[in-house]
């Protein structure tokens, strides 16, 4: 079994964590159980078996199997502590249990961690969030005799739930929307998008590109967010007080600048007078941990630049964007609300909201992934609510072969390595637009060289003087023109190997679908798909032919015009500029802040 692991991966071919839990829970001898206490109180029990080994790279790549297997657990569920329930008299066993301390940096300050200890960053931050500074994570080890007879294997449930099949709070909030001024905010890895609705229209569009990971100073995230808030606030205002023709077009155009956009709003501000309001409801998406309506992960490639500037306290940087809201605040009225959630559940929630309005079925909840600049997961339960637990699923490790390419740095599109944490085999290198421009990297130069030179040629892919490959992002940030190159040479029928591309990265959302089903264990068994991945047709259908040929029966949805359902969404689906594809979330994010107006 282990030979078998060691010869796939030194091919350079995927190992994936799932077929490795599988094999060793079926032909392992040695117990190596995990209890989680999560942030409410309760533990989640993960039993699990190791073999044998019988050299220094069999040993290496159980090891390998725990530390991600671990990180997984830490990166969705979090929590306060993990017990380690083995055989105390086992000197290997203990001595892989003694190291995880170390492995995750439980015990050193935040910015002196790095790799698996990043998720203990996170983990940290929320803790702090929930409980205040003196809560703090904790590995203990224990006996297999000592584990509580009430510990259970997750997937051994009882009898299914009977659900009435009522769509509740979901066919609640466009109702609620009704002709109030509110505002949904998508905030990504290359751009943002807002959309506004007055007088039970929706009114604004407005699409901003960006470069967020490039940012040194937290104030060239926040300044861009306040300037585009105060923009759609004072276009909204003037929809609503019947001052359309006031409404400066230029300031709402892709390109516009922030000059032009500054000069904009002084315009529309002093056209509006009087009849200049805050917004009823502010929904915000934003890319990363959000617990309570705060901001609290800090780790992912959007803070990098952040995070790199050793000129600044990272930490106290950070703060100014966890709170965001307070500043979103300026811009809604005294009674009105500002709700935030992670890009993921915000994908989850819009897609129950629009199925709701045409009475189907969200009695389970419901799950979704966004596959965009990385991959966003969202899991919203049937009464609306987010389960509180970081969700960081782009931070999966799936893959522990690949040796190859995990020899590659983290910035040649060709690596497995994460870029905010170097760590091999995690999502973020499978399923979102990296995931592609890798395997075109793979697999282009020997079976499609054709298009391979395109791709230089146009500045897609360019060589570095080490020897490497990258996209660019400056002067020009060609990560979003790369994306399309390559989805339009899958579509149109002619390069079976850029086909082939996206079949693979269904292959890997299915073995992101078996880690979720495992660690998580929704009652929502499908999958709905946002982003820009999922936009084309048969790009969509390539997924879902590999995610298929791996997990058969898979569900997946495309994130696309059927969702439309709602008065806003049936809006943007007609509208003739933008598409569902595009600014769904900020759609659903209008839903979502009206949440905060729910009375009970």
């Amino acid at each position: 079994m282990l030979k078998r692991f060691l010869e796939q991966a030194m091919k350079d071919e995927p190992v994936y964590i799932t077929d490795v839990r599988e094999a060793f829970g079926r032909e392992g001898t040695l117990p190596f159980d995990l209890a989680i206490t999560l942030y409410d109180g309760s533990t989640r029990f993960f039993p699990m078996m190791l073999p044998v080994t019988h050299s220094r790279e069999e040993k290496d790549f159980v090891c390998s199997y725990i530390k991600a297997t671990v990180y997984n657990l830490l990166s969705s569920l979090g929590g306060e502590k993990m017990e380690i329930f083995t055989d105390t008299q086992d000197i290997c066993l203990m001595d892989l249990a003694r190291s995880l301390p170390e492995i995750f940096q439980s015990d050193i300050p935040k910015s002196g961690r790095s790799g698996y200890g990043k998720c203990m960053n996170v983990n940290d931050r929320v803790l702090t969030a929930l409980f205040g500074e003196n809560r703090k994570f904790s590995f203990m080890i224990r006996d297999s005799k000592e584990r509580p007879d009430h510990f259970k294997d997750p997937h051994e449930t009882g009898p299914e739930q009977e659900h009435c099949g009522e769509s509740g709070i979901f066919s609640r909030l466009p109702v609620l929307a009704g002709d109030r001024m509110l505002l949904g905010i998508d905030v990504g890895g290359t751009d943002i998008k807002l959309a506004a609705a007055a007088g039970g229209k929706l009114v604004l569009c407005k699409e901003y590109d960006w470069f967020p990971a490039g940012f040194s100073l937290v104030s060239e995230m926040t300044d861009p967010i306040m300037l585009l808030v105060r923009l759609m606030r004072c276009g909204s205002c003037l929809y609503a007080s019947g001052k359309e023709e006031f409404v400066d077009r230029l300031s709402f155009t892709k390109d516009a600048s922030a000059e032009q956009m500054m000069e904009g709003i002084r315009k529309m501000e002093a056209a509006a007078g009087e009849d200049l309001r805050g917004f009823d409801a502010i929904g915000l998406s934003f890319p990363d941990v959000v617990i309570r309506n705060r901001i609290v992960g800090g780790e992912c490639h959007k803070f990098k630049g952040m995070r790199d500037n050793t000129k600044l306290d990272f930490e106290k940087q950070f703060a100014k964007v966890s709170g965001l809201n307070e500043l979103l605040r300026a811009y809604v009225t005294p009674d009105g609300a500002v709700m935030s959630t992670n890009d993921g559940p915000m994908a989850a929630f819009t897609s129950a909201v629009e199925l709701a309005a045409v009475h189907e079925d969200v009695s389970k909840g419901f799950f979704a992934h966004t596959l965009g600049t990385e991959l966003g997961t969202g899991w919203v339960l049937p009464d609306g609510s987010i389960p509180e637990l970081p969700l960081e699923v782009y931070n999966f490790i799936i893959d522990l072969g690949s040796f190859g390419q995990k020899k590659l740095p983290s910035s040649d599109v060709r690596s497995i390595n994460n870029i905010n944490t170097q760590l091999p085999g995690t999502l973020q290198k499978y399923t979102c637009q990296s995931g592609v421009f890798r395997l075109a990297a793979k697999y282009l130069p020997g079976e499609d060289p054709q298009v391979f030179e395109e791709a230089l040629e146009k500045g897609l892919f360019i060589r570095t003087s080490d020897g490497g490959l990258e996209v660019p992002v400056s002067p020009r940030d060609m990560r979003k023109s790369a994306l399309e190159f390559f989805m339009e040479k899958a579509a149109g029928g002619e390069h079976p190997v850029c086909e082939q591309i996206f079949r693979e990265i269904g292959e890997y959302l299915a073995v992101t679908w078996q880690e979720t089903e495992y660690i998580l264990h929704p009652e929502a068994k499908s999958r709905s798909l946002y982003g820009r991945l999922v936009k084309v047709p048969a790009c969509f259908n390539q997924i879902r032919q590999g995610a298929r040929s791996r997990v058969p029966g898979i569900e997946f949805f495309a994130a696309d015009s059927s969702l439309a359902n709602t008065v806003y969404m049936r809006q943007l689906d007609a509208h003739p500029d933008f598409t569902v594809a595009q600014f769904a979330q900020a759609v659903g994010a209008i839903y979502f802040g009206c949440l905060g107006l729910v009375s009970e």
